[in-house]
């Protein structure tokens, strides 16, 4: 079903000026030896948030004592293993729907959670492989993941995936792009992603500074996977995910639970050491 109301005008249906914002899922097109080449706006901040989060790991890590050339190979090995965290667990969320398409080639899908999985799979291979400081290496990606994750989530907001449910409040946003999932809704949607990008980087930004005085290693990445879980299963009953997982619940709302439970044990193992651990 679309809604589609006149910029500038009063609905009384909603009850207030809808917000009518063109999305740009398609950042440029080009032709290249005669192909088209399609870049999206998803995919540029996607990348742009991975830089970002290397970034500032490793001003984090030379605080720590770490040189850069040591350390861009942990950021690699974290990077890649978010990226196929986040599409193997895509591919299974998704799974019903890829098995009911017409065509083998559904378009893939990154899914956070899977991705925040994938980044805990990095961290234990750096302690199996390299006797790398489990906690204190969490503590150092903690700030550049957060960052990353919400500019990746203004990706989501220009794509017009991981949409919010119908509102009549003053913030609803009006998808108009057709190429975006969100458009095919009835309008305004509930601004999900702006508000989880908000939250992501301003958390991430609050963290920088445990992450690089708090003598307590493993504080900063306990303190993020409470908030970010409750959030996370808060923000979840605003957006329009029709993924019922377990006991009503969204997929997102489980693995919150679980995420929240690791970050509370964390930080009890963390106030409960004796002394300083740094």
């Amino acid at each position: 079903m679309r809604y589609q109301p006149k910029a500038g005008s009063r609905d009384p249906a909603f009850g207030w000026y809808t917000r009518l914002i063109h999305m740009h899922p398609i950042l440029v097109e080009l032709t290249l030896l005669n192909k088209k080449t399609v870049i999206g706006t998803y995919g540029v901040l996607m990348v742009a948030g991975l830089c970002a989060g290397i970034a500032l790991s490793l001003f984090i890590a030379r605080r720590y004592g770490y040189r850069p050339a040591e350390f861009i190979n942990h950021c690699i090995l974290g990077a890649a293993a978010i990226l196929i965290g986040a599409y193997v667990a895509g591919f299974f969320v998704f799974l019903p729907e890829r098995l009911g398409a017409e065509h083998i080639d559904y378009p893939p899908a990154l899914v956070s959670w899977g991705g925040i999985l994938g980044g805990l799979a990095a961290l234990a291979v750096m302690k199996i492989r390299w006797k790398e400081p489990l906690l204190v290496v969490a503590d150092i990606f903690t700030p550049g993941y957060l960052v990353g994750l919400g500019i990746g989530r203004i990706g989501c907001f220009f794509g017009g995936c991981c949409y919010g449910v119908h509102t009549a409040s003053c913030i609803g946003v009006s998808f108009t792009d057709q190429a975006a999932p969100a458009s095919a809704l009835l309008q305004p949607l509930v601004p999900v992603q702006l508000i989880s990008a908000a939250f992501l980087i301003c958390a991430g930004l609050v963290l920088i500074p445990v992450a690089l005085r708090n003598r307590r290693a493993g504080s900063a990445f306990a303190a993020s996977a409470i908030a970010y879980a409750a959030f996370r299963f808060a923000i979840e009953f605003w957006r329009d995910d029709p993924r019922l997982f377990l006991l009503g619940f969204s997929d997102g709302q489980v693995f919150s639970v679980a995420y929240f439970l690791l970050g509370s044990g964390v930080m009890v193992f963390v106030i409960g050491r004796k002394g300083l651990s740094r």
